[in-house]
């Protein structure tokens, strides 16, 4: 695996000589801090474990993970990083829930020397050197293509977002929208409701809407809490059969309904590299390296339980553990 992730970094341009050479003894006593948008969704785990590969990788003594619950918790978001930047660890990553909100904060812990990487959602300031996400736009696009095909391209879709303040979640709806108006111009879309990132809400959502919507054929989902809570609803009325439901990310709770029919396909981000090209991106900042480029675009793959076995797919799929226990007690071996 350390192969195959420095291939890749080469190919990026962000493999140092140290990377390359093994650790970098300055790092030994360096600390690392990540801020997830929230603490309550694997998908930010995924994001620390690979935070915490790299730093291994790189000689960091840890990389400590503070957040709050929800990713509507802007405020609070904002107070942890601050409290966080005042410690003086040597580098922070964050993944922000306001790109406005945190600009500002963001810029004061620069100043005072303490470097900020971005990874998954981006902060509104040109100080911070390197952000290490999806395209979020082109992967709606993406999974607007695969959804509008499974649908017939035909009918009434619901969308559930993730927050309006949310970048991430804009891009997402923007991609999606502009795609099947482009693409499928006979699929009507809902109104966008946001789940917040809470798989309850998602649940509620999507109840309220297929009561007052009986002829939906389909539901868009732009996060995995809100796509968790979609498969519930659908499992909760015994109906999936006659509604496809297609989801972004890969979290354990929704990748095992994604296993027992709930989803029909869902569009897989790579969090564990996106932690991981963000720490190598940080070392550089940290040890006075230039950056070739400031945005490291991560992979994003749309996958069925038809193409889990395809390697490019295993791969990422096997680099959270738990969705890797879930593959092998299915059967699914990389091919």
């Amino acid at each position: 695996m350390r192969k195959m992730l420095l291939a890749f970094l080469l190919l990026i341009g962000l493999a140092a000589p140290i990377g390359l050479a093994g650790q970098n003894p300055a790092n030994a006593d360096r600390t690392l801090v990540f801020i997830p948008k929230a603490t309550n969704s694997q998908f930010w785990i995924a994001i620390w474990e690979g935070t915490k590969k790299a730093a291994q990788e790189l000689g960091y003594k840890e990389v400590g993970f503070q957040g709050v619950s929800s990713a509507g918790d802007v405020t609070g978001q904002v107070n942890i990083f601050n409290d966080v930047a005042t410690s003086r660890p040597a580098g922070i990553l964050i993944a922000v829930n306001d790109a406005k909100a945190l600009s500002a904060p963001a810029e004061r812990a620069i100043e005072m020397g303490v470097p900020v990487v971005t990874v998954n959602a981006a902060v509104e300031t040109e100080k911070v050197l390197a952000h290490a996400a999806t395209d979020n736009y082109q992967a709606a696009a993406l999974g607007a293509r695969a959804f509008g095909k499974l649908i017939g391209g035909k009918g009434k879709v619901i969308f559930i977002g993730i927050d309006a303040s949310s970048e991430n979640g804009r891009a997402r709806e923007s991609g999606f929208r502009d795609a099947i108006a482009k693409e499928f111009p006979n699929i009507t879309i809902l109104p966008t409701q946001h789940s917040l990132g809470d798989i309850s809400r998602g649940m509620n959502i999507t109840n309220d809407l297929l009561t007052g919507n009986p002829d939906v054929v389909g539901i868009f989902c732009a996060q995995d809490n809100g796509g968790t809570g979609a498969a519930q609803a659908l499992r909760q009325r015994g109906i999936k059969d006659r509604i496809k439901l297609v989801s972004f990310d890969a979290s354990p709770d929704e990748f095992q309904l994604f296993m027992d029919g709930f989803f029909d396909a869902l569009v897989v981000q790579d969090p564990f590299m996106q932690g991981y090209m963000g720490v190598y991106a940080l070392d550089k900042i940290i040890n006075r390296q230039p950056l070739e480029k400031k945005f490291f675009e991560t992979p994003v793959r749309i996958i069925t339980r038809d193409n889990l076995s395809e390697p490019d797919i295993y791969d990422i799929m096997a680099r959270n553990s738990a969705t890797l226990n879930i593959m092998k007690a299915k059967g699914i071996v990389r091919k």
